[in-house]
């Protein structure tokens, strides 16, 4: 039997770790608030007239999400200081990164997906 990974992806804010976490309770939270997980990418679409509110909600619920039992959660306002225009485009592929990290039982990518690095430094899936 193999073991369960926790599907927490590790990321740095402000020179602080943190753990993005898609769970259950998140992808339930998402649903009442987007209509669904598979909304996401609507979510963060420039005509969202609401994309930093809810840029701001979604990493506040996964980092809470990702932390460990006992810890003090993260408010909106202690999150929303750590985003700033000079690194919001991280922050969105970091969220869609922890995404298919927790739906791919913490794994980097899907299994048989080839990836490759952009010149940006992010990754992208390479169609065959």
């Amino acid at each position: 039997m193999s073991a369960i990974k926790d599907g927490r992806l590790p990321v740095e804010l402000n020179g602080k770790e943190y753990h993005l976490l898609f769970s259950l309770n998140a992808l339930d939270e998402m649903q009442d608030r987007f209509g669904g997980y598979d909304k996401l990418d609507k979510a963060f679409d420039s005509s969202n007239p609401q994309m930093i509110k809810d840029l701001r909600w979604l990493l506040t619920l996964v980092i809470n999400e990702g932390m460990e039992e006992g810890k003090e959660p993260l408010t909106e306002q202690q999150v929303g200081r750590m985003i700033h225009l000079g690194n919001l485009q991280q922050i969105k592929d970091a969220i869609f990164a922890a995404f298919v990290y927790s739906t791919n039982g913490g794994e980097e990518k899907a299994a048989g997906e080839e990836t490759e690095d952009t010149e940006e430094g992010n990754t992208k899936a390479v169609q065959e």
